[in-house]
């Protein structure tokens, strides 16, 4: 080519390159000084659900075979939920239908003979399942449980006997017991033959009915705890409906949670509406969140915590390539619970069942249960870390959805953030900035104000990333540097693989971008509490500084292009000359 076409050539590259950088502009973060809301969450705001069936696959048969490495999983959330006690809850539609035997011992289940559905099948079982549940407890130095009670007959016996049991064995590591599972299913599930629809009506009859029969069990008087929960609904009724004729004021004076459970779609019939793009868009999330708003307004102004006891992201055991990605599996994850903090649930507990279940936090070996092998780590589980760490505050924290997008109901939208505040003096603890592009090349910046990081934090300001290299991926998943890709043993591991991103110390004294690829999310630690594990890579504070202010208009990657421009002008100068 001709000297002398080549800086012509040159400069219309460089318009285009500015064209392109200017699609790639930081997204401007705005920061409220104090929170719209007053719902305040703790660190230990995830838990974790397990069907009652299959507690034996996770925890062994009894205290003498519980697995290491499932200790070694809890261990790591309950070292991030600080002064909180990590959440369990054993319950699902199985412990409606299961049977409680007071002089059963090991193994603490037993399959019931004869056909069940292979979302509910009942176990008998015994003490020794408390007996493991303490252990855990106490091993881990804080756990509390929520106990499933049955409601499927209201008269039976059974339910004082499970009742007291677990009131007199677990003592202060039980937090509640759920009486009920899904009621307002009872009439579709063909649970209540002698009535044609099960009623709102019905249902706060029998609670009345079968709490009158704990007020007397081998652990006390169960009501005298003030640890009922309830209604336990899910799909049918609504929640405002059942408030407004009268739950919570006949009930009030040992009703301690107001609990819900809710799934985005159901795969229980081998299909469903959903691919894995619906979960990748914020709106959805938005919307999903609003479910049962209006009644759980009107139990907050009743002074009456609200629990998601129950969700995953799809009911029936999850979709197979969708419930088991890193799109679905963590980033979806995280972006609902803190959704759901943010309007006003205190606590959520993410379901696991049987092996091979799609959407399970882990995998246990196959075998005996509590028998040796491998474990395998599922997307889920990096979730669960992720949030905790994020939720992290002194005084409770108080979430708010940034609304990055331009809408809440912008479906094309691919950002997403949210604020973590200290409910005790509104500063702004973590910032979780989304990337749901579905390449690691289409990065997306966010510029934050200076004013939103502690002082003694600013020069200094940690992010980590919940990052891999796909949405689709199943294992390659890593957060804050570690991992536990190719891991069995539960144990989490610094990683310097390609898909990794190694956690940043930014410069944030005059405010900073922070680049987030594709597939990835950032949580900044604006407060400076990171407890960062993994040792700090290559990114010294030079490198991470703020970009200055006369570049924030057009982005931080105009910085590289403008240079690499003027080196290109520069040789064809020479070239001409």
């Amino acid at each position: 080519m001709p000297s002398s076409r080549l800086l012509p050539l040159a400069l219309l590259c460089g318009l285009s390159l500015f064209s392109l950088s200017l699609a790639a502009d930081p997204i401007q973060v705005s920061i409220d000084p104090k929170p719209a809301t007053n719902y305040v969450v703790e660190s230990n705001f995830l838990g974790i659900s397990f069907e009652l069936s299959f507690m034996d696959e996770y925890f062994g048969n009894d205290t003498s075979t519980i697995p290491k490495t499932m200790m070694t999983y809890l261990s790591a959330l309950r070292s991030r939920t600080g002064s909180n006690p990590l959440l369990l809850r054993v319950g699902g539609n199985s412990m409606d239908s299961s049977t409680y035997v007071p002089t059963q011992g090991s193994p603490m289940l037993q399959l019931q003979s004869g056909p069940a559905n292979s979302n509910n099948q009942p176990v008998n079982y015994g003490p020794v399942l408390w007996d493991v549940m303490n252990k855990v407890s106490n091993d881990l130095n804080g756990t509390k449980y929520l106990v499933g009670l049955s409601l499927l007959d209201p008269n039976s016996s059974n339910i004082p006997l499970l009742a007291g049991g677990a009131q007199k064995s677990l003592g202060d590591h039980l937090d509640a017991f759920l009486l009920g599972n899904e009621p307002d299913l009872y009439t579709s599930h063909g649970n209540r033959p002698g009535l044609k629809n099960y009623t709102v009506q019905n249902y706060l009859d029998e609670f009345r009915n079968v709490s009158d029969h704990l007020t007397n069990t081998v652990g006390g008087n169960i009501l005298d705890q003030h640890d009922i929960a309830g209604p336990t609904i899910c799909c049918n009724w609504n929640l405002d409906e059942l408030l407004n004729e009268g739950y919570i004021t006949k009930f009030n004076n040992f009703l301690k949670y107001i609990t819900l459970q809710h799934y985005p779609q159901n795969n229980c019939f081998g299909s469903y509406a959903y691919e894995l793009p619906w979960y990748l868009q914020h709106a959805n999330v938005v919307t999903l969140g609003a479910w049962q708003r209006s009644g759980i307004a009107l139990a907050r102004s009743a002074s009456k915590p609200v629990v998601m006891s129950e969700f995953n992201s799809a009911s029936c055991g999850g979709i197979p390539k969708i419930s088991d990605t890193f799109g679905v599996g963590t980033l979806w994850t995280v972006d609902y619970t803190l959704q759901l903090a943010s309007v006003g649930y205190t606590t959520a507990y993410l379901h696991t069942r049987e092996r091979g279940i799609s959407y399970n936090l882990f995998a246990p070996p196959a075998g005996p249960n509590g028998g040796p092998g491998a474990w395998t780590t599922n997307p889920p589980y990096y979730a669960l870390l992720a949030t905790t760490e994020i939720l992290k505050s002194a005084n409770g924290g108080i979430v708010v959805d940034l609304n990055l997008a331009q809408s809440k109901t912008d479906l094309n939208a691919k950002v997403a953030g949210y604020a973590v505040y200290d409910s005790g003096n509104f500063t702004v603890q973590q910032i979780a900035l989304f990337n749901y592009a579905n390449t690691t090349s289409a990065t997306s910046t966010f510029t934050l104000p200076s004013s939103v990081f502690a002082t003694n934090a600013k020069s200094s300001v940690i992010v980590k990333y919940l990052t891999s290299p796909s949405m689709n991926e199943s294992t390659n998943i890593a957060w804050g540097g570690q991992t536990l890709a190719g891991v069995s043993d539960g144990q989490l591991v610094s990683s310097s693989s390609s898909w990794v991103k190694a956690n940043d110390k930014l410069n944030c004294s005059n405010g900073c971008t922070v680049t987030v690829p594709g597939t990835t999310l950032a949580v900044v630690f604006a407060s400076g509490q990171s407890d960062t594990k993994p040792a700090l890579q290559a990114s010294d504070a030079g490198k991470n500084a703020a970009v200055p202010a006369r570049l924030h208009g057009i982005g931080a990657s105009m910085t590289i292009l403008v240079a690499l421009l003027a080196i290109f002008v520069v040789a064809n100068v020479q070239l001409l000359s």
